[in-house]
């Protein structure tokens, strides 16, 4: 990060636990369902998204990491659900994990039409949450996993291999 520019993510979470603040670590929350998300200000995100596609694009694929994807999800969800068309023809989706907060849940009762690709760090402590819970938010995703954590690959061969298969699917959805 360049000298004085700050620090900043897609939005904030408030977590609301039974019973009050546990002090339990944030991932053990995470993977308890009786905890309920509330993200503060992603509808900021997910506007600052639209616009950049809108002022800048056309975008052949939207690729998120982490907080990304799930922006990634939202945004494609909402557009579909104001009857607009996804302007992007492949998410690609690198340590992503489903909407937790409960105000979005009815945007994803139907998967969503967009190709996806999802690439899961076998290593990464939010591995099998992410694994099992965002892969049926997509009507047509592949799957790949590295031996990682919570990053992009960087080891070879899987950093190869999973770059020449996200370059596949690419093609494939330009009809390439």
């Amino acid at each position: 990060i360049p000298p004085g520019e700050p620090y900043w993510g897609w939005y904030a979470v408030e977590v609301d636990e039974p019973g009050g603040p546990s002090g339990r670590p944030y991932l053990d929350k995470l993977f308890d369902e009786s905890v309920r998300f509330t993200y503060d200000e992603v509808d900021v995100g997910v506007d600052h998204v639209m616009n950049c596609i809108k002022t800048k694009g056309p975008f052949d694929i939207l690729l998120g990491f982490s907080q990304g994807c799930i922006v990634s999800h939202l945004l494609a969800a909402t557009l579909r659900g104001r009857g607009e068309e996804i302007p992007w023809r492949l998410s690609v989706q690198f340590c992503g994990m489903r909407v937790r907060d409960d105000r979005y849940l009815n945007l994803f009762q139907v998967p969503l039409p967009v190709p996806c690709v999802q690439v899961y760090g076998r290593t990464d402590q939010m591995y099998e949450y992410g694994r099992h819970s965002q892969p049926q938010l997509y009507e047509d995703t592949v799957i790949l996993e590295f031996d990682e954590g919570h990053r992009f690959p960087s080891k070879e061969p899987a950093k190869t291999e999973i770059h020449r298969r996200i370059a596949e699917e690419i093609l494939r959805v330009r009809g390439v």
